[in-house]
């Protein structure tokens, strides 16, 4: 449906006095995929309600000529609505209608390309980290140990380990993260120190979670193949990151000693 957004036109002619808006609009309305022949359109439709052809092109200030060319694509793009009788008149769909409908077909542009993506290059990535010695890997930094987190649990087929000093839902990433727990389709448990009130509810059935007085650190273990160390000191944050079956199992095992000494939730 959006292909246009990537051949946009450059016609430039003055906005009619009666339709004025201001730059920045006119500016939104190119960003989401409108030429300045259809940005004027659409604006005269907006502003002038139900119009035939003509009187878009009077309004708009678009010439005759192109007028019924710029309406069919509005139509295309789902600006418009186009009320065929005699004579066909055309119709603004409401703003809100109308980016409401460029967020969802982008939502999904944007899933099936990421989705392409990971699917044609994880392959290649994974079968290149086989081979490789670097089995072990230290990031640096709150946001590239939490988007490593949740590149961890979305990935997870079957198990998921998680340690958690406490749940913090204070900040959006930390939201995210728990967002991709609560999306896990395999068995999770999860260890921390406290689970609050407000949340219990949330906890999908199957899922496991205990608490300890004291959990040391945040770590996660994927199908008893991936693991993700997180420590903090100050405002400094590491992480260390494993694909190597061994470290899994041994981060597998201390999570265990540290669940057998747990409560239930």
């Amino acid at each position: 449906m959006w292909t246009w957004l990537t051949s946009l036109k450059t016609e430039s002619i003055p906005l009619s006095p009666a339709m004025s808006v201001s730059e920045a609009t006119i500016k939104a309305l190119k960003q989401l995929g409108l030429t300045e022949y259809e940005t004027q359109a659409y604006i005269a439709l907006v502003s002038g309600g139900e119009m035939g052809a003509s009187d878009v092109s009077t309004k708009s200030g678009v010439p005759y000529s192109r007028i019924y060319d710029i309406l069919g694509k509005l139509e295309e793009k789902q600006f418009i609505q186009t009320k065929r009788g005699r004579p066909t008149t055309y119709v603004a769909k409401a703003p809100t209608e109308v980016v409401r409908l460029i967020k969802l077909d982008w939502e999904e542009r944007i899933d099936q390309s990421t989705k392409q993506v990971v699917d044609g290059l994880q392959p290649l990535f994974e079968k290149e980290i086989q081979v490789s010695t670097r089995d072990v890997f230290v990031m640096h930094g709150r946001a590239a140990i939490l988007a490593k987190a949740i590149e961890l649990l979305d990935s997870a087929r079957e198990e998921v380990l998680i340690s958690l000093p406490e749940f913090d839902l204070a900040t959006e990433d930390i939201d995210a993260v728990v967002e991709r727990v609560l999306g896990v389709r395999g068995h999770v448990m999860v260890l921390t120190s406290s689970v609050p009130e407000s949340f219990r509810s949330l906890i999908p059935d199957g899922f496991e979670v205990r608490t300890r007085e004291r959990v040391f650190g945040a770590g996660i273990v994927v199908d008893r193949l991936q693991t993700l160390i997180m420590l903090a000191g100050g405002d400094e944050f590491l992480g260390i990151y494993s694909s190597h079956a061994i470290f899994a199992a041994m981060a597998g095992a201390y999570f265990e000693s540290l669940w057998r000494d747990s409560v239930p939730l």
